[in-house]
């Protein structure tokens, strides 16, 4: 019994890690700066679920069935942060539910847009990614084909870490080029 606590205890704590280190790439500022981000609430919930998009399946391949606990637990803190961003920004209780349920179909959806778009074999994957950012409004005009190459980027360096990296909960994501 202890076990199985301390193991979830774990569990939370490097995905508290894995989330914290997501936000952060989400959040740079020179996707802000570079227009490849909206820099209003709703572009940097889009650019979460962008890049849980890319952390979340890399989790799920791991090799061990933690990969998916991890997942799991970092998709919660993932709608945790929105609910806690609601409540920052003074949004009441009356409305928060409404919002919270609005904000997390956009991010299942634009999720399982964004993972349809990487599932397409690589010559027509970069077109693709482009087309759904270009749907979604995720970036600034025009700019769809540098936060495709970014985005892809990103993915292809998730997914050439050990998966010690994400056990350990020491991802650093690399800075935007």
């Amino acid at each position: 019994m202890l076990w199985a606590k301390r193991k979830r205890t774990n569990i939370k704590r490097t995905a508290g890690a894995l989330h914290s280190g997501m936000v952060m790439a989400s959040l740079e500022p020179v996707l802000y700066e570079r227009g490849l981000a909206i820099d209003t609430f709703e572009g940097r919930a889009a650019m979460v679920t962008a890049h849980a998009s890319l952390l979340i399946p890399r989790l799920k391949v791991m090799e061990n069935r933690e990969g998916d606990r991890l997942a799991e637990a970092v998709n919660s803190l993932i709608l945790d942060g929105f609910d806690a961003s609601f409540r920052e920004k003074g949004v009441g209780d009356s409305s928060i539910a409404r919002k919270m349920r609005k904000l997390a179909e956009v991010h299942y959806g634009l999720g399982k847009s964004l993972a349809e778009a990487y599932s397409i074999e690589n010559g027509a994957r970069h077109a693709a990614v482009e087309a759904c950012v270009l749907r979604n409004a995720i970036c600034m005009p025009d700019k769809q084909t540098e936060l495709a190459d970014y985005m892809l980027a990103q993915r292809q360096w998730l997914a050439e870490q050990p998966d010690e990296a994400f056990v350990s909960g020491a991802l650093i994501w690399p800075h935007p080029a």
